[in-house]
């Protein structure tokens, strides 16, 4: 017989109860902060209060007035069962059943409350109830105790609570005479680094066979291997016989660029087991000893990237075991086939192990912080208590017969080295490779929903384009769509014939009959990129987080006869398909030998691929005269007095009249170029921003003369001065930022103060603030600032509506406007390719904003869904 003391748990704290069942990933009442959850909520004290100690808190203040000492989330329950365990065993069940009940609203079903119990047969109650009940107990480390679980409105079953039993538990040792062990180990494929359903080369019964998971419910494309062994009996017996399988399994794959994978999780989200069955009962004793001698020791030698995931899941955990006829079926480990010298340990350990296990103290596996280090793969912790456990199993009597097989294991574990998991297991284990290659032809998998979506079918054949490259696939299931039910995968084959990076999972829409992958954005600009860098890269962040593709070229990038692109993208230089749509940030100065016109013209209309802004767009806000007229139409009010400097006469009258000009090249940029000139009683001067001239002229005519110079190198316009509101001696200018979302409706993203000392702004002397402090100084009226807020929304909207009807649809404009000293809205300039500004003014969720609805924007153009 064996005696049960206590394990290291504080059975009557109850926290620390609920605490430790969330580590082992069993469904339990969950723990909140009072500060932050939403309430009502359950307000606890420590230690067992018959029930007494749990009450209903509607509010911070009640909580805290009540001195309570944790927290739970309030649950609604439909029903509650308490179940009577002793070791592994289920003695008896019950249900709460109302007999007084008060605050019956949101039931709190204890004796305290008024609930009484009635027996109940344990066959009656769902599976699933009494593996979490046993379950949880074990976890805790309590040999006997009840366990309340709780049946919430979707089914679901969850632990309430644990009480321990003040009974004693004693385990029969029972002599086996005779010994077995098998197994089913799984594994999966991989071809080119892709999953492939082991069902394509494997049938699903057998020797070697798939596990009954499949990539997609009802598809019978079922994705894990499985080698099932003869019982054996002995450990060398089954090594042997899964060596076999090992090798015929690799036969049935004679290719060299398809891979057997083993180890926890070889994909994520497929676990994959290593079962060990065992032609013995399954006892409390044994179950503990598999799990601190066995798994923790295996633990230490396993990725722990991975092993922590697989930990998560239902076989991944600590106690986790099936009855079988035979016996029972421990599932805790992973799939232990990775390396033959890792199996044949992992096989003698098992069996050091079931033969001594009531002679093995398990005085470890309750500790919280060993739990802990078990599910979050800290190996190197798990390390620590190593020798403790090494120095038992070496004082087993049998330890000496398997002490060969089991040095592999230790001699790793001592070294701190763990086995690979990421390469084919059979060249650990010697089998050879063929230089065949497999050839998975061009798929496209789509998760079902998308496939529902755009009535797709698996297995039918689909054209596929990428930008202006097009190829047939096939359909498929998408093997990770439970963790991303929205993802595109493409073959490495499509991907090579479309021309696409390898880490792109795109978004799909449908035209014609075709899939239409993106959208591909192309941003048209010229090297080096500059200040727009870090503007480019936050786009293709963005586009990527919404699984578009966008990249930066230059004109002399395109490959015009195979329609392909060098650019860069989020992850580096390659080469691209001609894009779906174009950004164009190409700006006047950047050409050399090239007509970047002709080449904006070819792209549109030999190649039709849309533009966010027109040709027609630049051409007209490339000449500020053509602007101005165009603008007179519909907002001269808000117009600075403007001609065009034709005669010398024109620059002497609007000097006279408004005593203050600006002499502006049409198809200027930046202020390059812009002249002052003022009239002062002491004469006229003349400011030279691009030279950082000023002169003082003697006469009119000297006036005149320069003004000739002017208009025989370039076109001039002349504009009368404005004299701006001010801030702290600065000139104040206003950007009002205009876009279209991917509904393809206006709307103003933002507005950007833009201040200076000089009296032209330039790229060297603009400050940015945001515009909310600078007119709360102007305006510290919050009527006066709201009107005149209002005001330039207004005419920043009229004037890309006045745009629109001009040179047709676009996506995006600058406005920029001022204030005038009588308080009065003036509209300074359009620009048709503005920098994003609010990242400069640390207006960063404008800065996204503004990045989201270009790229929305530019996706409509492509015919996605606008949203």
């Amino acid at each position: 017989m064996i005696s049960f003391g206590e394990q290291f748990f504080l059975a009557n704290d109850k926290e620390s109860i609920l605490q430790t069942l969330n580590i082992n990933h069993v469904p339990s009442v969950e723990l909140v902060d009072p500060k932050y959850d939403e309430y009502p909520l359950i307000g606890r004290k420590y230690g067992q209060h018959n029930g007494k100690d749990i009450f209903i808190i509607n509010s911070y203040i009640e909580g805290e007035m009540e001195k309570f000492d944790y927290f739970t989330k309030l649950y609604s329950i439909e029903k509650e069962y308490c179940l009577e365990i002793k070791g592994l065993k289920i003695m008896k069940v019950s249900e709460a059943i109302g007999n007084r009940m008060i605050f019956n609203e949101i039931p709190i079903r204890t004796s305290a409350y008024g609930w009484i119990w009635g027996n109940v047969e344990i066959d009656d109650i769902p599976f699933e109830c009494l593996e979490i009940a046993v379950r949880a107990l074990y976890v805790v480390g309590m040999t006997c105790g009840t366990v309340k679980i709780g049946k919430l409105a979707n089914q679901k079953m969850i632990v309430l609570d644990i009480h321990p039993s003040e009974d004693q538990y004693f385990e029969r040792i029972q002599e086996n005479d005779s010994f077995t062990i098998g197994a089913d180990i799984e594994f999966m494929l991989s071809c080119d680094g892709d999953l492939i359903p082991a069902s394509h080369f494997y049938p699903l019964e057998g020797a070697i066979g798939c596990d009954e998971r499949q990539m997609e419910k009802d598809s019978g494309q079922y994705v894990l291997g499985e080698i099932r062994p003869n019982f054996s009996q002995s450990p060398r017996e089954l090594f042997t016989n899964i060596e076999k399988l090992i090798e015929e399994a690799a036969r049935k794959i004679p290719y060299e660029n398809i891979e057997i994978r083993a180890g926890s999780m070889p994909f994520t989200g497929y676990q994959c087991g290593g079962h060990i069955h065992f032609g013995m009962p399954i006892s409390l004793s044994l179950l503990r000893a598999l799990d601190q001698y066995l798994a923790i020791p295996i633990a230490i030698v396993e990725c722990p990237e991975k092993a922590k995931l697989r930990r998560k899941t239902k076989h991944g955990g600590l106690g986790r075991y099936r009855v079988k006829s035979y016996g029972f079926e421990y599932l805790s480990l992973s799939s232990w086939i990775t390396d033959p010298k890792l199996t044949k340990s992992v096989l003698f350990l098992a069996k050091l192990v079931a033969e001594h296990h009531h002679e093995l103290i398990c005085d470890y596996l309750y500790h919280p912080v060993i739990q802990q280090a078990y599910y979050n793969g800290n190996r190197f912790l798990l390390r620590k208590i190593w020798g403790d456990l090494k120095e038992r199993l070496m004082r087993t009597t049998s330890f000496t017969q398997y002490q060969n097989e089991l040095d592999a294991l230790f001699s790793v574990i001592e070294e701190g080295n763990i086995f690979e998991e990421s390469i084919d297991i059979r060249r650990n284990w010697g089998i050879g490779i063929p230089k065949e290659i497999y050839d998975p032809g061009c798929n496209i998998q789509i998760p079902k929903g998308t496939r529902m979506k755009f009535n797709l079918q698996v297995g039918d054949k689909a054209f596929v384009s990428a930008g202006k490259k097009i190829s047939a696939a096939t359909i498929q299931p998408y093997p990770f769509s439970f963790r991303d039910s929205n993802r595109v995968y493409l073959s490495k084959k499509l991907r090579e014939r479309l021309i696409v990076p390898n880490d792109w999972h795109p978004r799909i829409s449908m035209d014609n009959g075709a899939i239409i992958l993106g959208p591909i954005i192309g941003i048209l600009a010229a090297r080096p990129f500059d200040r727009q860098t870090t503007y480019f890269h936050h786009l293709m962040r963005i586009a990527y987080e919404r699984k578009m593709l966008v990249y930066v070229f230059e004109p002399q990038d395109i490959i015009w006869d195979r329609q392909l692109i060098r650019g860069t993208a989020l992850t580096g230089e390659g080469i691209f398909p001609f894009p779906s749509v174009i950004y164009d940030r190409y700006f006047i100065g950047n050409e050399t030998n090239i007509d970047i016109n002709d080449i904006r013209m070819k792209l549109q209309s030999s190649y039709h691929i849309p533009f966010v802004n027109s040709q027609k767009l630049f051409t007209v806000t490339g000449n500020k005269w053509d602007t101005h007229q165009l603008l007179m139409k519909e907002h001269d009010e808000y117009l600075p007095d403007t001609c065009l400097l034709e005669k010398q006469s024109e620059i002497t009258d609007m000097l006279n009249q408004y005593g203050e000009i600006y002499l502006k090249p049409i198809g200027g940029s930046m202020s390059m170029g812009v002249i002052r000139v003022i009239r002062r009683p002491t004469g006229i001067f003349w400011f030279d921003f691009s030279q950082n001239i000023t002169q003082q002229l003697s006469s009119t005519e000297e006036l005149n003369e320069m003004a000739m110079q002017l208009m025989k190198k370039s076109s001039y316009l002349i504009q009368e001065g404005i004299r701006r509101k001010q801030v702290d001696g600065k000139n104040l200018e206003i950007r009002v930022y205009m876009q279209k979302n991917g509904q393809q409706k206006w709307l103003r993203t933002g507005m950007v103060s833009r201040m200076t000392t000089e009296e032209v702004l330039t790229e060297e002397t603009e400050r940015n603030v945001r515009l909310s402090k600078i007119l709360s100084k102007i305006y510290p009226n919050p009527l006066e600032k709201s009107k005149i807020t209002q005001q330039l929304a207004e005419v920043s909207k009229r004037v890309v509506t006045t745009l629109e009807k001009e040179v047709g649809s676009f996506g995006e404009l600058a406005v920029d406007l001022c204030i005038d000293q009588y308080d009065s809205v003036k509209l300074l300039e359009i620009n048709a390719k503005p920098d994003n500004l609010f990242s400069q003014i640390k207006a960063y969720k404008l800065r996204n904003i503004a990045g989201l609805r270009l790229i929305n924007y530019a996706a409509s153009l492509a015919g996605y869904d606008r949203d």
